[in-house]
């Protein structure tokens, strides 16, 4: 599997799906006009249709769509890899990685000529800005804390709010925003606040582990709180590489091939109801299998 090249083709549907809201956009812009000039032509004949507040509003979401920005929210559980995959896309260790330590703050990546972090609190304390080096080491916790925290429903930073990385990356450029959630079963206030960000979001991006596919968290988040949201969403499986690491030998092709077929059976019975869109079934456009780590390492 070319790692590049399935992280290319997610980069490719991800700027696909802002294409198209630009698209939305132009249409309702359109659809506003031709209201407008309905009611001029109804006035001169007969009066108004009284229409003035629908395209008022139509207006006001085209204009909406065509400036706001197209915001990615990254959700899965912990040890999935989700900051891993994002530097791999910035092609920077700029995140926490949850490799070995996890990332503890919703961190927000969006587009800035200036490199800079700011965190934001939840009180009247004023915004902070960090560097970099100082972002990662403050704000990362080890596996076991955050276990311990998850065990007692409370959050390692209780009074940050969350984090926004400015970076001057090309993606970001074009409008898109990405935001890194903690891990799912953190604890409710991180769910909260993740759950906040699904209903403020254009588009999921729900990273998997091959190594542990569909566990009974992960399919019970979806159902519970993606699911009839007519969101656009799309899957990573993170670690493919580990199916031949765990193979008898590592070697055999046929071996490995038969085990990355029966993984892909167990994720499209799983998720393939999350891949149809108005009968269509688009799973190969929606469903990514990568390496992030070994992407990083590229």
């Amino acid at each position: 599997m070319n790692q590049q090249v399935e992280t290319s083709n997610f980069l490719d549907n991800l700027e696909r799906a802002a294409r198209v809201r630009r698209e939305i956009a132009d249409r309702l812009s359109n659809i506003a006009e031709t209201i407008n000039q309905s009611e001029l032509a109804g006035a001169e004949v007969s009066g108004k249709l009284g229409l003035e507040t629908d395209s008022q509003d139509i207006s006001l979401a085209s204009e909406n769509l065509r400036q706001g920005v197209f915001r990615l929210l990254v959700l899965g559980d912990m040890k999935r890899g989700k900051s891993t995959f994002l530097n791999a896309l910035i092609g920077e260790k700029l995140l926490p990685s949850d490799v070995n330590p996890c990332t503890a703050l919703l961190t927000v990546l969006r587009y800035g000529v200036q490199k800079k972090v700011t965190v934001y609190f939840k009180q009247d304390r004023q915004p902070e800005q960090i560097d970099f080096d100082k972002f990662k080491q403050q704000y990362t916790i080890d596996p076991d804390t955050a276990k311990k925290l998850e065990v007692e429903q409370k959050a390692a930073f209780p009074n940050v709010s969350h984090a926004v990385v400015e970076y001057p990356l090309a993606l970001l450029e074009k409008g898109i925003e990405i935001v890194d959630s903690p891990g799912l079963n953190d604890t409710e206030a991180r769910n909260e606040i993740s759950l906040n960000y699904i209903n403020n979001c254009h588009a999921i991006l729900f990273v998997f582990r091959a190594s542990q596919p569909c566990t009974l968290a992960e399919r019970r988040y979806l159902e519970n709180y993606i699911k009839d949201r007519g969101l656009t969403v799309f899957f990573l499986i993170n670690g493919w590489d580990e199916i031949r690491e765990g193979a008898i030998d590592p070697e055999d092709a046929a071996e490995i091939a038969e085990s990355e077929e029966k993984l892909r059976k167990v994720f499209r019975t799983n998720i393939g109801e999350y891949c149809q869109v108005e009968g269509a079934d688009i799973y190969s456009d929606r469903v990514f299998e990568i390496s992030s780590l070994k992407a990083l390492r590229l």
